[in-house]
């Protein structure tokens, strides 16, 4: 079988140039196009040596080893701590993407040898493994930052104690015009628990007997304005990873909507975390 220089040399940068992109992805660095074009054409010259050096098995392992981790300086610029973080990311992914080659090597000609593999297959199914990858790595970081939003909260009212899961919408930054205080939402579920002598019929007459400091607000919604149900309650602790953040009074309002999602029944608002720790 003829091997074409140029196409082993487009074959590795191209290879290597994907898994560059997917550690620099996974990490979430910024990559440098000059290092990552740089770092991709020196592994695509080194393969070309792979064949003329005459050492066993072992030792040439070790040698790309070597060598990768010189591909991964050239590419970042990192301390070392970071700079061993993608290395390792970077055997990581050479290794799925090396079990992906044998996987097709074999599907279509029932051995491993991925010599034979056409240099244009290789990269389209690559930058096929690439995209899905890159999908799942933003799945989970968004995943993982809506978790960050979610926290325990425990609602004090007359007495009554609530403990329940809370999310944190930074878009929520919804005040009481009559004290400009920030209004958080609470699902109707909880307000019942917390309000047990406000009686359904006070809804259609808009009475807020029963309530601290209960009111009706004006509030714009995609669908025009409405009236909003606000009123205070004796404490609010918010718990945080970091510390505890306890509120005497907030305001909350009834949520008209049923607030689904992450198992929480409750939406805080921004200024609670962002600005303001006691109201």
């Amino acid at each position: 079988m003829t091997v074409y220089i140029e196409d082993v040399l487009l074959e590795n940068f191209l290879v290597t140039y994907l898994v560059l992109f997917m550690v620099y992805a996974l990490l979430g660095n910024k990559s440098s196009n000059f290092r990552h074009i740089l770092a991709s054409i020196l592994g695509a010259f080194v393969a070309l040596l792979y064949p003329l050096i005459n050492i066993n098995s072992a030792l040439l392992i070790l040698l790309k080893c070597g060598v990768g981790y010189v591909i991964c300086l050239v590419a970042s610029n990192e301390n070392l701590k970071k700079q061993i973080l993608f290395y390792i990311l970077f055997l990581l992914i050479t290794a799925i993407y090396g079990g992906v080659n044998l996987m097709i090597s074999y599907s279509i000609y029932g051995n491993f040898d991925t010599q034979k593999l056409p240099t244009l297959v290789i990269v389209a199914v690559l930058s096929i493994v690439t995209y899905l990858l890159k999908q799942c790595q933003m799945v989970i970081y968004k995943k993982k930052n809506i978790l960050n939003l979610v926290y325990e909260v425990v609602i004090k009212n007359n007495g009554i104690v609530v403990k329940t899961r809370a999310y944190l919408d930074t878009g929520n930054v919804l005040t009481d015009p009559s004290n400009n205080r920030p209004v958080a939402l609470m699902s109707f579920k909880v307000f019942q628990k917390l309000c047990k002598d406000y009686r359904v019929s006070n809804f259609l007459t808009q009475s807020t007997n029963g309530l601290k400091n209960g009111h009706y607000i004006k509030v714009k919604t995609a669908t025009g304005v409405n009236s909003m149900l606000v009123f205070d309650v004796d404490f609010l602790e918010i718990k945080n990873s970091k510390q505890n953040i306890c509120i005497q009074n907030p305001v909350f309002a009834l949520s008209k909507v049923k607030i689904t999602g992450f198992n929480c029944d409750v939406i805080l608002n921004a200024n609670y975390l962002y600005g303001v720790k006691n109201v």
